[in-house]
């Protein structure tokens, strides 16, 4: 008799889709030459992606446009500031009605003449984040 099949935990999900979205950017993109600081390569690419976050009235959803990506985190372009350690929930596919929203905390906020670029550390291991980024599709709270 084969062994069971072990069912996928919420991290194992969110690190499938943070590897196959670093994927798909890093076949479109120009690399980071390793050095600066980065322990791990950072991939360039202007590409849409939609941030969920939580404010006083619900979940609200941002249009931003990646900025880097590395398998530990997100930088993004967002015509909206972010607090310092909030909680974000990123649909990396936007097109796709069943991709998971990757939940991520906010690292630093630096104003642009284009909006604002916030840097973000992939959360994927924090269960009490993770649980919320659960939704699938549409718009957080539906």
């Amino acid at each position: 008799m084969p062994p069971p099949v072990a069912e996928a935990t919420l991290e194992d999900v969110f690190r499938a889709e943070i590897t196959r979205f670093v994927g798909a950017v890093r076949d479109r993109s120009d690399r980071h030459a390793r050095g600066w600081r980065r322990s791990q390569d950072r991939y360039r690419r202007s590409w849409p992606l939609v941030v969920g976050v939580q404010k006083p009235t619900g979940y609200v959803d941002f249009s931003v446009a990646l900025h880097d990506a590395s398998l530990s985190g997100i930088a993004f372009l967002s015509p909206v500031a972010i607090s310092d350690s909030s909680a974000v929930f990123i649909k990396l596919f936007w097109h796709e009605p069943d991709c998971p929203r990757v939940p991520a905390v906010v690292r630093h906020v630096t104003p642009t003449e284009h909006g604002y670029l916030i840097g973000c550390e992939f959360a994927q291991r924090d269960a009490s984040i993770g649980d919320l980024a659960t939704l699938r599709g549409g718009t957080l709270g539906d």
